[in-house]
């Protein structure tokens, strides 16, 4: 009987021998024995860590001045991958990785009237498409969550009001950056999340009906999130991700699953072990094309979910490798009631 507890491995030797006829136990256990070999010699080796690189997006906004979101889909070529397939060699550490945290997640119990109170701070990159100026901008998003959930939902968005220049200067092109970037201010909703019975549901804008439609099975999971970006199996799938594991609503069977369906993600790999999101450390993991690298935060001792970052991959725009383009940290507690901070 074969051994068990390699399962990410002996997954990736049977996809590659797919297309060929029905291999012996013999033929299985001696591709196994190579592909472990071969990540034994990538792990030895350590994947170059991005402890220099920083990141990331922020949503596309009015016209005039064309702004882009840094690290959206305006910025990347569509992958060209869309062959349904297990882990792939380069990414058989991060499976395995991502499988320890599926083990591991967990929701917070709330009494009646408590609420599940989330945390979002971000910050944005904004630029134009010609990238001639760009800023970093600071925001707060708040998000209680009824332990009813067709209740009433609390939302309270706030921004510093202040810009970090990192190309041009706020002299030199004022005129050029429209106000209005971010909608600040309290909101309710009922029932879900907040944008729910206005759009198209959708992983980053989830309706109760969504969540509860979601295939728990990693690899029908990561099809129907593949089918989301239009077959995309690179930067833009895990900025889906990230996107709506920002929002704080997704139960831990989702998540559990989620990390898992992300190990079928070919170009994901580990780019960090310790990596650190507002003082808390977990591994992250990262697709780069183009100019940059996504990355989703997780701890997989825990199974939380804590934050996105995205860096610059290779020197652009005039801006420096590892140069920070936006991150993302998150945080859950359980409070008293809507409305209560911790």
């Amino acid at each position: 009987m074969r051994d068990e507890t390699r399962q990410v491995e002996d997954e990736t030797v049977k996809w590659a021998m797919s297309d060929v006829a029905p291999m012996s136990d013999e033929a299985f256990e001696r591709g196994r024995a190579a592909l472990l070999a071969r990540i034994d010699a990538e792990q030895s080796g350590e994947v170059v860590p991005l402890a220099s690189r920083r990141r990331r997006r922020i949503p596309v906004v009015a016209a005039a001045a064309a702004m882009v979101v840094i690290a959206g889909a305006a910025l990347v070529a569509p992958s060209l991958m869309s062959r349904d397939r297990g882990p792939s060699v380069g990414s058989a550490a991060a499976a395995e990785l991502l499988h320890q945290a599926a083990t591991h997640t967990g929701d917070a119990e709330l009494e009646p009237g408590q609420a599940l109170y989330v945390l979002q701070y971000a910050r944005w990159s904004v630029t134009e498409a010609g990238h001639r100026w760009m800023y970093l901008q600071d925001q707060t998003l708040q998000t209680w969550i009824p332990s009813d959930r067709s209740g009433t939902w609390l939302y309270r968005h706030g921004k510093t009001g202040e810009r970090q220049w990192l190309i041009g200067s706020e002299a030199g092109n004022a005129r050029d950056v429209p106000e209005g970037l971010h909608t600040d201010g309290d909101f309710t909703s009922t029932g879900g999340p907040a944008l729910h019975d206005k759009i198209e549901p959708s992983f980053r804008d989830p309706s109760p009906e969504y969540l509860a439609s979601l295939p728990l099975d990693p690899r029908e999971l990561y099809r129907k999130l593949r089918d989301e970006v239009a077959g995309n199996e690179g930067l833009t799938f895990l900025q889906m991700i990230n996107d709506g594991l920002d929002t704080g609503v997704y139960p831990a069977q989702v998540r559990s699953s989620v990390y898992q369906a992300l190990s079928y993600l070919p170009k994901l790999e580990i780019v960090e072990k310790a990596a650190v999101i507002d003082s808390r450390s977990g591994t992250a993991f990262g697709v780069t094309e183009n100019e940059t690298t996504e990355q989703i935060v997780i701890d997989q001792t825990t199974g939380e979910y804590l934050g996105s970052r995205t860096v610059l991959a290779k020197d652009a725009w005039g801006l420096k490798q590892g140069q920070v383009i936006g991150t993302t940290s998150v945080t859950t507690r359980v409070v008293s009631a809507v409305g209560q901070p911790f």
